[in-house]
Parts: C-alpha cells; structure tokens; sequence
C-alpha cells in the first residue's frame, strides 16, 4: 500500500484517469489516501460478460473514481459478472461488498486469501491488527508509533466493505477458470501476502496484482499468524512466473508492461543487495540489534510517518527471517524484545568479502 523508497513521484501522471490498455481491458485508477497515490481495478470484457479485477478501497473517492471509469468504458456495476481479488490488502478489495450487492457477481480469489480476508478483516475486535501492533512492539518500534499505527488501520477498516462469505467461490492454484470467453490459469505467487493470486490468460494476458509491480519493490512483510518466511516465498514465486508466455503484464499499481523476465531479475537483484546490506549491518552490531534499527539504518532517512515504519520493519524482518533459514543470523530473546545478530560463520564470510 505505502512506498517506502520516495518513488511514488512519477509512478503515474497527475492526470491519470481511466485507460483502454487494449480492446476489452481497461485500467481505471483509484486514489489512494498514502504515500503510493493510486491502486488499479481493470475491467476485462468479452462474450457478453464483464469481468472486474480488484476493487480498490473503499472511500467515497474511489468510489466515484470506479463509478466513472466504467461509465468511461461504457458499463455500469449492474453489467459486472465477475469479481476477482488478488490479495487481501486493503486497498484491493475495499469496494468489493459494494460491487457484489449491486451487481451479484461472484467473487474469485484463493481460498486460503479469502479466509484470511474474513479473520482480519471481518473480525470487529481486529485481533489480528493488535497482534501485529505487540508484534512491531517486541521487535523494537517505540509505543508512541504503534499506537499511530493502531488507530491508522482502524480508520482504514472503515473504508473497507465486505462481502458475504457466500459470495466468495474460491479457487485452487494451478485451476482453470473461464472468464469472459477465455481460459485462465490461477498461480498462487505468495510473498506479498501469504496467498496471492495472479492470472494468465490463454493469449498470453498476465494480471499481476502486487506481486510484480513495474517500478517499485513489492513489500514482502513478516506478521504474525503468517507464513514463516515471506521472502523466500516471494522468491521461489518469482521464479515461478518468470519464464511463463506473458505479452502484457497487469499490476496493481503503476502501468501495464511487457518485460515480465526482465522486472522479475531487478526484483531478484534488488533483494539480494538488501540481504547484503543487512548482513553487514549485523557484522557492525556483534551485541545484536532489533528490526526496527536496522529499518532505520537500512531507509537512511527516507522513513517519514508511522506507517513507512511498519513497512520498513515488516520488509526488515523478512530478511532476517530468510536470513535466518539460511543459518547466516540467529536471534535472541530478552524480556519480550527480539535482537538479532550475524552467526560466527556469517561474519567471518562478511569480513573476507572487503
């Protein structure tokens, strides 16, 4: 949702409004109220069916903003016979209870997505929200942030419109789905959330999400009650779509782009330059250090609000836990607080490498 890395100038125009990226699908922007200013839907029409691709979320804005890019393509809500979530952030499905009531589309997405969707989302109490809160507490954020934090993804639930839980007709990876007169494959890409979903359609049509994004990192978090190791999650998914037959790429943020090969091995670089800075930021710290210093050491300053904390922890903390796996960091305990630090073996392979 947020851009950590001061890109979002330019990620798209200021005038950005609803676009016919080819015959039958159009990119319809919706605005967002942080850092990374748009979040797409994409409506893809064919056989006399009209099939809408996320939702953005769910403010009276993007609400007008929806409404009036399907008067630009010449439908209304009623027309939407399809609804498709790529993942269960809040700015993809926001609208998606709206749209189901007044259209009665049934809605795709992994099963797995979906249940998350209803036990974070659906839950009035949003425990797995205050969880998270403790989570960022023990690995290092100050209190004062958290709580900014807490009462940002309160505010933020307000804007979100769920649908039933009938409404939802999940889908399996690797199944096969007709949308709109053509065959599409459902690829279960986790990394950016636990089970992301992307699409290919038969012609070679890829409908990313946020799993590729065409000029800014995908954030690949660690929360809890999650998958343990995010990253490398993210990066066996990346390989798994690298290499397939796409022409055109959809993502959820920015511009279409055909590259697809090309994007997935920046992406991969981009990753394993962070893994070496942390590793020698660990190698400087032999006492160990939390996450929440190392984001901070890390972003070098371009951390501006509470919420680009988060992120920067969450992203920090997947490296570590990749990190982790690979047996180049251990971490410890104390009194509740998380530290972590470079193996022996780690730092003797850092210090040989200068």
């Amino acid at each position: 949702m947020h851009v950590l890395n001061g890109e979002a100038n330019g990620l798209v125009p200021d005038d950005d409004g609803p676009q016919l990226v080819e015959p039958g699908v159009w990119r319809i922007p919706l605005p967002l109220p942080f850092a990374l200013r748009e979040a797409n839907v994409y409506l893809i029409g064919g056989a006399d069916e009209w099939v809408c691709v996320d939702s953005g979320l769910g403010t009276p804005e993007g609400d007008a903003a929806l409404r009036a890019g399907l008067e630009r393509a010449g439908i209304t809500v009623e027309r939407i016979t399809t609804l498709v979530l790529t993942h269960a952030h809040p700015d993809h499905i926001g609208l998606a209870g709206l749209l189901h009531a007044v259209s009665g589309a049934p809605i795709h997405m992994l099963a797995a997505e979906a249940e998350r969707l209803f036990r974070v989302w659906g839950d009035p109490d949003l425990t797995a929200l205050t969880r998270a809160d403790a989570f960022l507490a023990a690995n290092g954020m100050p209190t004062a942030d958290v709580a900014l934090i807490d009462r940002a993804n309160r505010s933020v639930r307000r804007a979100i419109h769920l649908p039933p839980e009938d409404a939802i007709s999940p889908l399996a990876d690797d199944e096969h789905i007709r949308l709109a007169g053509m065959d599409y494959r459902a690829i279960w890409t986790p990394g950016h959330s636990d089970y992301h979903l992307c699409l290919l359609r038969e012609d070679g049509l890829f409908i990313a999400g946020d799993h590729i994004l065409p000029r800014i990192t995908p954030n690949i978090g660690l929360y809890p009650d999650a998958r343990p190791n995010p990253l490398q999650d993210y990066l066996d998914a990346l390989a798994r779509v690298r290499d397939l037959p796409v022409r055109l790429a959809l993502p959820g943020h920015g511009l279409p782009f055909a590259d697809l090969a090309g994007r997935v091995d920046a992406l991969r670089a981009h990753h394993a330059e962070r893994a070496a800075q942390t590793l020698a930021l660990l190698a400087a710290a032999p006492a160990g250090t939390d996450a929440y210093q190392l984001a901070v050491d890390l972003f070098e300053g371009r951390l501006r609000t509470p919420d680009d904390h988060r992120f920067a922890v969450a992203e920090t903390l997947a490296h570590l836990e990749a990190l982790r796996a690979q047996g180049q960091v251990e971490r410890s305990e104390h009194a509740g607080h998380f530290l972590y630090a470079a193996t022996a073996a780690a730092a003797v392979a850092i210090d040989h490498s200068y």
